[in-house]
């Protein structure tokens, strides 16, 4: 799909104008990665998960972009 975050990116599901939209946004520091997500205009819900080295995060994040990206969600403008 072409859009690939390498250490931070933020991802919307839903239409705004039915008060449906969702966030969804990750951030990978040192190696682990940070996942943040819920219904847009709430706290939402933060995660996360440590991995062995930074690579073994950022492979993570990008197979998840590319997941959530595949289920509708788009990057944020």
């Amino acid at each position: 799909m072409g859009v690939i975050f390498r250490k931070t990116g933020r991802l919307i599901l839903g239409d705004p104008g039915n008060g449906s939209q969702k966030f969804w946004k990750a951030e990978v520091k040192g190696n682990s990665v940070t996942i943040h997500f819920g219904t847009v205009g709430t706290p939402g819900t933060t995660g996360c998960r440590e991995f062995k080295n930074y690579e073994a995060a950022e492979t993570f994040l990008a197979q998840r972009v590319r997941k959530k990206l595949e289920e509708g969600y788009k990057p944020e403008i």
